[in-house]
């Protein structure tokens, strides 16, 4: 776990950059010194998250809105996001394995909301209680994978794949030392007429 969730660590850091060197090839010294400031908090937050095995769904919210926060600024405001947390559920009680909905996330604005050509687009972050623990849920409203998949093939973006794969790995190893499974389902959303209208993953999580 302690070796998956480190090789997560370059794997950010290098999309980070990536954004950074864009904002100086712009010249835009006011937006870079912007988004390094947020880069520098949440190079700390991972740093901090990835030696932990748990941490509380509280820290786990901050982490991700700081780094939506980050994205959006990338991407010139491309997309909206929002978090909605069922009433019952206690964020600073909750305890859950750090880093695991991030690279889903980071899926859904790379591989599906870019790729949208009209209005902006939106990515809502769901916890909500569940049999047995939490169930967390990521909407996006992108191109959805059909289309992200063919627009993917276009282009050779491998290192984006690489926290999809870990994440997997550390699903899989967590699954194998616990009683209790953590879940992913992953579902394809259609518009009444049938055309794509984004994915939504389901993770259910024992807590």
């Amino acid at each position: 776990q302690m070796a998956l969730r480190s090789q997560m660590n370059p794997h950010f850091i290098f999309n980070s950059l990536n954004s950074i060197q864009q904002f100086v090839i712009d010249k835009d010294i006011a937006g870079a010194n912007k988004y390094i400031s947020g880069f520098s908090r949440l190079i700390r937050q991972t740093l901090d998250n990835s030696s932990k095995e748990h941490i509380s769904l509280a820290e786990e919210i901050s982490y991700l809105s700081n780094y939506l926060q980050l994205e959006k600024t990338r991407t010139e405001d491309a997309f909206e996001y929002f978090f909605t947390i069922d009433d019952s559920v206690a964020t600073d009680e909750i305890s859950i394995p750090p880093m695991l909905l991030q690279p889903y996330i980071e899926n859904a604005i790379r591989h599906g909301i870019r790729y949208r050509e009209k209005e902006p687009g939106n990515v809502t972050i769901c916890f909500e209680p569940a049999e047995n623990g939490l169930r967390c849920r990521v909407i996006d409203n992108g191109v959805g994978r059909k289309k992200a998949m063919e627009l993917k093939s276009k282009q050779h973006i491998e290192y984006q794949s690489r926290g999809m794969q870990l994440t997997g790995k550390r699903i899989e190893l967590l699954n194998k030392i616990n009683d209790s499974h953590i879940t992913v389902l992953i579902k394809d959303l259609t518009n009444p007429d049938g055309t794509a209208a984004g994915t939504e993953v389901i993770l259910n999580i024992p807590v």
